[in-house]
């Protein structure tokens, strides 16, 4: 009688166990596709785009000085040039017009497609103002680092500054 009663007991922890590692899955899955769904929000372009405007002196006409080729209208856009990586040649380069928005990621439609474990599918965003290179992440699960830092927000490059996502580091250059 008492091997019957320890049976049955064994099989209702099972039971139970089963169920938590179910509901574990289902829930773990469930947080997974709305993080992969969710949009970027707009704003986030904006304040990159005022930080670019508030680091360039834009509000009060300066622009870079210094940094050749980019005085105020004078930039024709910017080139990230692959130092390392592990899914793309040293030496290759993808040119940032002005005004416009390139993203990296791990995703086939990006831009820059980086066909690397440590890469979001949508890791991050680079956009070209008048008067600098911004980098934004893109809530990326490694996150991405500004000369061997972790940025928060987005960032204003300038040449010479190293950019890594995943495995890969660019170079900023003005083009």
């Amino acid at each position: 009688m008492l091997q019957v009663v320890l049976l049955v007991g064994k099989f209702v922890f099972l039971a139970i166990l089963y169920a938590f590692v179910i509901r574990l899955v289902r829930t773990a899955m469930k947080e997974l596709k709305a993080t992969a769904s969710t949009p970027v929000p707009s704003q986030w372009f904006a304040a990159g785009r005022a930080a670019a405007n508030a680091y360039a002196g834009l509000a009060t006409g300066e622009g870079y000085a210094g940094f050749a080729g980019c005085e105020q209208g004078t930039n024709l856009g910017w080139k990230l040039l692959v130092e390392k990586s592990p899914c793309l040649a040293p030496g290759t380069s993808f040119f940032v017009p002005a005004g416009e928005r390139v993203m990296a990621g791990r995703a086939p439609e990006m831009d820059i497609h980086l066909s690397d474990t440590f890469v979001s599918s949508k890791h991050a965003l680079f956009e070209a103002l008048p008067n600098g290179l911004v980098v934004e992440d893109l809530r990326s699960t490694n996150g991405t680092l500004v000369n061997g830092s972790k940025i928060v927000g987005p960032t204003v490059l300038s040449p010479g500054d190293r950019v890594e996502i995943g495995d890969t580091v660019f170079r900023v250059e003005v083009q």
